[in-house]
């Protein structure tokens, strides 16, 4: 596979910081970066070789191309401190041991969440993944660390932990990540925290999830027709997210088939999670109330606009589709204003409604359309999907004339 043009230019950048000396290299290796020579010094458990052998020493910096800087940086380092005798392997485990009072400070909480970082990288995360949802969790505790000296471990979690509100995801978030660098270190965890992590139920909106109405809906196309910024194939994607409950990613490889004058969705793109992955799956078209069968002739669109580049060649779909909507929120009302709670995910929990409550669809019928199962759809709306009949039935028991 060929190297990355940053790689390559940073290749260059090393040569000639170390003045065109040779036998030195920059390499990929599993989406890390690592610097090979023959000059580096044998490790302390390798045994003596009778000629010169090359070494990898793999860097602490990032393989992304707004790291270029950094890596050369440390890789200058290493360079010259092999130049003048004076560097040395770096042992793995160098982690302070539980009850050394010294562990909680930021240098050495930082040298365990770079182990971390080596033992996740390319093997269970991606280098986008660990910098979006690993790394700011690990700057915010080291960030409180550098507030004082702390010695006690509950004190520095929950004094971190509380950043955050109670219950919410961003905390739960905390409080996992935190768990899993203190069993990287093999530092004991604080059980007591528990119950700072919260399960995210008790800030959840008693009405259930927060779906786009049909007026909203019409809103939300009026302002993406209006706006100078957004062109038909915008339009083409959030219409599909409307009439077919997608999720963001899965408009990448998306394909729409008419049949008996009604679009269907090919989806074929994998949401891949701990617990297995879906597959593709054919779903038809569920337009708003008043929408044409044909849903404003959207495959004959799709085939004539596509779906914008901006969004399918991007990495999270989604995060394109948030700024969007929110510039679209920003505008002058056409009609009426866009509550700042709604995302994107709400077309599909509208989507999840009008099959529920307007179709009548089972449980079990919706979440094979929307690829989850019918334990996620009953978790998910089943405040929204349940609490009518129950209010009904209640209402017939209560008005029932006595026997």
């Amino acid at each position: 596979m060929a190297s990355p043009a940053w790689l390559k230019d940073l290749s260059r950048s090393f040569k000639r910081s170390r003045g065109g000396r040779g036998g030195w290299f920059l390499q990929l290796h599993h989406d890390r970066l690592r610097v090979v020579s023959a000059e580096l010094p044998p490790r302390p458990d390798e045994p003596a070789a009778a000629s010169p052998k090359a070494r990898a020493v793999t860097l602490q910096t990032s393989a992304a191309p707004d790291k270029t800087s950094e890596a050369l940086a440390e890789a200058m380092a290493i360079f010259d401190a092999v130049m003048a005798g004076s560097w040395r392997w770096p042992d793995p485990e160098d982690c302070l041991p539980a009850g050394d009072e010294r562990r909680l400070r930021p240098q050495e909480l930082n040298k365990v969440v770079l182990r971390l970082e080596k033992a996740l990288l390319g093997e269970t995360v991606g280098t986008s993944t660990w910098q979006r949802t690993y790394l700011p969790y690990y700057r915010q505790l080291i960030a409180q660390a550098a507030n004082r000296h702390w010695l006690i471990d509950q004190e520095l979690l929950e004094a971190t932990l509380r950043q955050w509100a109670p219950n919410s995801r961003s905390r739960q978030m905390a409080f996992n990540r935190y768990r899993q660098l203190w069993k990287e270190a093999g530092w004991p965890w604080p059980e007591s925290l528990a119950t700072l992590r919260g399960n995210g139920k008790a800030v959840a909106p008693a009405e259930g999830v927060r779906a786009f109405r049909d007026e909203e809906i019409a809103e939300l196309r009026a302002r993406i027709s209006a706006s100078y910024r957004l062109g038909a194939a915008d339009l083409v994607a959030w219409d599909c997210l409307a009439v077919f409950g997608l999720r963001p990613a899965e408009l990448k490889g998306l394909q729409l088939l008419q049949e008996k004058g009604h679009p269907v969705a090919v989806v074929s793109h994998a949401k891949r999670n701990s617990r297995g992955s879906t597959g593709q799956r054919r779903v038809p078209a569920v337009p708003p109330a008043g929408w044409p069968a044909d849903c404003h002739q959207l495959v004959k669109r799709f085939q004539s606009h596509g779906l914008p580049d901006c969004v399918v060649e991007h990495r999270s779909p989604g995060e394109v589709l948030s700024k969007q909507l929110k510039r679209l929120r920003e505008r002058k009302a056409i009609a009426s204003e866009l509550s700042p709670e709604l995302t994107s995910y709400g077309l599909r929990h509208a989507f999840a409604l009008r099959l529920g409550l307007d179709l009548g669809l089972h449980v079990r019928e919706s979440a094979a359309l929307m690829g989850h199962s019918p334990a996620v759809h009953l978790q998910t709306y089943g405040r929204r999907l349940e609490m009518p009949r129950l209010e009904a039935r209640v209402r017939e028991l209560v008005n029932r004339p006595a026997a």
